[in-house]
């Protein structure tokens, strides 16, 4: 008689572990990760036409690193069709808070660097977006330019 008083406590607890949903340790579904994302930079050229200069096929690189900030990288871009050359810059120091759905980007004040030095005259400002597994998104004042990207995880090769 004195089993079937613990069943009523037993059953319950069976049932609760058998429907828990375990992750593998480590593993999230919305785990970012480093990896290339490619698609289009917008930058507006604030002249009096109000010209953007769109760039298709842009690589970007994004590292998230353990102290909730990232590095972002824009692989060979030119930001206006005037500029001579494409060249590589890097965004260091990008806040990135963990959400539901991966990470929320933000940045004030962050110089960015190119060429093998800073760049302080295109201090970046106002930087706001997202990474998930799948895209990267990121609008940001470059200097005086307002700057968006908008780019698809690229598969590893």
């Amino acid at each position: 008689m004195k089993n079937f008083l613990f069943l009523p406590i037993i059953i319950p607890a069976l049932l609760l572990t058998a429907c828990g949903k375990d992750e593998p340790a480590g593993k999230s579904a919305t785990a970012v990760t480093d990896g290339t994302y490619s698609g289009a930079m917008h930058v507006t050229q604030n002249d009096s036409a109000g010209t953007v200069y769109t760039q298709d096929s842009v690589n970007v690189t994004f590292t998230p690193t353990a102290d909730s900030t990232a590095e972002i990288k824009m692989v060979q871009v030119r930001f206006s069709p005037r500029m001579p050359i494409k060249l590589d810059m890097t965004i260091p120091g990008v806040t990135a808070v963990k959400t539901s759905e991966g990470l929320a980007l933000s940045g004030d004040s962050i110089v960015p660097l190119a060429m093998g030095g800073e760049y302080p005259v295109y201090t970046i400002t106002g930087m706001t977006g997202t990474a998930t597994p799948q895209t990267l998104s990121f609008e940001l004042l470059c200097g005086a330019y307002p700057l968006t990207f908008s780019g698809k995880r690229q598969p590893v090769e």
